[in-house]
């Protein structure tokens, strides 16, 4: 019976060597066992690359769209503006901010490390080195390298210039950035997904519903050149190109409460329907009491007292009332 009940207990043992003796000193046994969570430096450092893939960057910063096209005079026709500089090159030194200190990191062809304090010390030796790298730079705003080039790529993805780079300096100018494909892919799923429930939204809003929520979004209820007010259908189509233009914003701000609330109390201030003519000190909803004004002049000033009362609990029947006018 006794070998029985070795037999058993021997897979229970966490480790070779004695069986723990409390819950404490067991915890400590299985934390030896349990892997370490690599740091970022490590993470970084342990990226694999696929020799066969082309690995892509483009420059951080776009050019500034002309308000007046180039004309070409042989053909009479507007010249395609370049989206990114023709040419940059690409700055083979960085300084980054590694395991909470600065560092920094220089590339040459054939390097087998990024960091200049694992580089050769010798000065000729270095200078040669450098001298020996081939230029690179981003065409058109473009630059790519394949896998195989796995001391490029690491530098590049790691260093200040990479505004994506998790060990930038404060200072230093973003330049380019990576481009994952399946990160764009990914976020421009993401935009269409969007854009199809904003402009879902739009086309079913009531009414009522759409016009609280266009003048937070500032769609403009008249026409600037005749002056004339808007029809519901009009603002409507402005509405949903508003919804395809920032769906992120439209689908955030759509159905707010505290949005609804602070339209209802600029329609009725300026409709008179809330008032201090009784009491200059007293904003009235006929001849109800809502809260004190004292010292606000400005019909601004009140509209954000009423909203700020609106949202306390003594506000709960103000806004009853206040939805009451318009529905």
């Amino acid at each position: 019976m006794a070998d029985a009940l070795e037999f058993q207990d021997a897979p229970l043992k966490k480790q070779r060597g004695r069986k723990p003796q409390s819950q404490e000193e067991e915890s400590d046994v299985l934390t030896l066992d349990e892997p370490k969570e690599l740091t970022k430096e490590q993470k970084a450092l342990s990226q694999k690359f696929d020799p066969n893939k082309k690995y892509m960057f483009e420059l951080a910063a776009k050019n500034i769209e002309r308000e007046l096209p180039v004309i070409n005079m042989q053909t009479k026709r507007p010249i395609r503006q370049p989206e990114y500089n023709q040419y940059r090159n690409i700055v083979y030194t960085s300084q980054i901010v590694w395991n909470g200190d600065r560092r920094m990191l220089r590339y040459y062809d054939g390097c087998t490390s990024i960091f200049v304090d694992e580089q050769p010390k010798d000065k000729d030796t270095i200078d040669q080195l450098i001298k020996q790298t081939k230029k690179r730079a981003f065409l058109e705003g473009k630059f790519g390298c394949f896998g195989d080039e796995r001391m490029l790529l690491l530098y590049l993805n790691i260093c200040s210039w990479n505004a994506k780079s998790d060990f930038r300096t404060r200072s230093a100018d973003m330049v380019f950035v990576s481009t994952n494909k399946d990160e764009v892919i990914s976020i421009e799923s993401t935009k269409l997904d969007n854009q199809e429930k904003a402009l879902n939204l739009a086309k079913t809003a009531t009414e009522t519903k759409m016009m609280i929520h266009a003048n937070y979004l500032q769609i403009p209820f008249f026409d600037y050149d005749s002056g004339n007010e808007l029809t519901p259908k009009e603002i409507r189509v402005e509405y949903r190109k508003k919804a395809l233009s920032e769906p992120d914003l439209f689908i955030e701000s759509y159905g707010n409460k505290k949005i609804e609330i602070k339209y209802y109390i600029d329609k009725a201030l300026e409709k008179g329907l809330i008032n201090n003519k009784i009491n200059p000190n007293k904003a009235m909803l006929g001849n109800i009491v809502v809260c004190d004004i004292s010292g606000l002049r400005t019909q601004e000033a009140i509209a954000a007292k009423l909203f700020e009362f609106s949202s306390m609990e003594e506000g709960e029947e103000f806004v009853i009332q206040l939805k009451a006018l318009f529905n």
